[in-house]
């Protein structure tokens, strides 16, 4: 089985080259730039509840869907609604403990890429940086009432999956389609599988003993 085993190493091998290159310059980016850099005043963040309220505050609809943390907390969250000057709603309930007029950053965010609505990451990372960064395999969402559970991050796997099957960023345009489709079911697509084909039957292969390497 030497020779068949070389082969099979020599495709796997490419296969994790090219994934690993692949994923180091492609960037993660779920989302549009949305939201504003501010920092005046003073914000209130109560654990399980998605209202954070401001102090000497001048809030407004250009933030939403920035990101907020409490600087005590140091965790980023989405804003989905500015209410007004001294309120806003989040996308997910506060899972941290939170706090009484203390010291807040809002920013802008580029994307979103961690934990679904209520993150640990911001974009834009490099998908390598995003997938081994295991706390956004899971997101935290509110299915017990006002308590937030964690469940599979959808997105962190459909982006494993391109990864594993090289689907990068350039192959795709504005709108999430493949614009060079041809090129890659053509080129592209058949050395992957053939990568991950070489992969499954050669961990299966040592493992049963029907592949052996000397």
């Amino acid at each position: 089985m030497g020779l068949k085993a070389g082969w099979l190493a020599l495709f796997a091998f490419v296969w994790i080259i090219g994934a690993f290159l692949g994923s180091t310059f492609d960037y993660h980016n779920t989302s549009d730039a949305s939201g504003v850099d501010y920092t005046t005043g003073t914000a209130t963040f109560t654990y399980a509840s998605d209202t954070v309220t401001g102090i000497g505050t001048a809030w407004d609809a250009t933030m939403e869907d920035g990101v907020i943390k409490s600087n005590t907390d140091a965790v980023w969250y989405k804003i989905e609604t500015v209410n007004n000057a001294t309120s806003l709603t989040l996308y997910s309930p506060y899972a941290e403990t939170g706090g009484v007029g203390v010291a807040y950053t809002m920013a802008a965010s580029p994307g979103w890429a961690g934990e679904g609505t209520g993150g640990y990451e911001q974009s834009p990372v490099t998908s390598l940086e995003y997938l081994l960064n295991i706390r956004n395999a899971t997101q935290k969402l509110p299915l017990l009432g006002d308590v937030p559970l964690p469940i599979p991050n959808g997105e962190y796997f459909k982006t494993a999956f391109k990864v594993v099957t090289w689907q990068f960023s350039f192959l795709y345009d504005t709108d999430g389609n493949l614009k060079y489709g041809l090129f890659y079911w053509v080129f592209i697509a058949p050395f992957a599988i053939m990568g991950v084909l070489s992969m499954l039957i050669l961990v299966y292969g040592i493992i049963t003993g029907n592949i052996t390497f000397g």
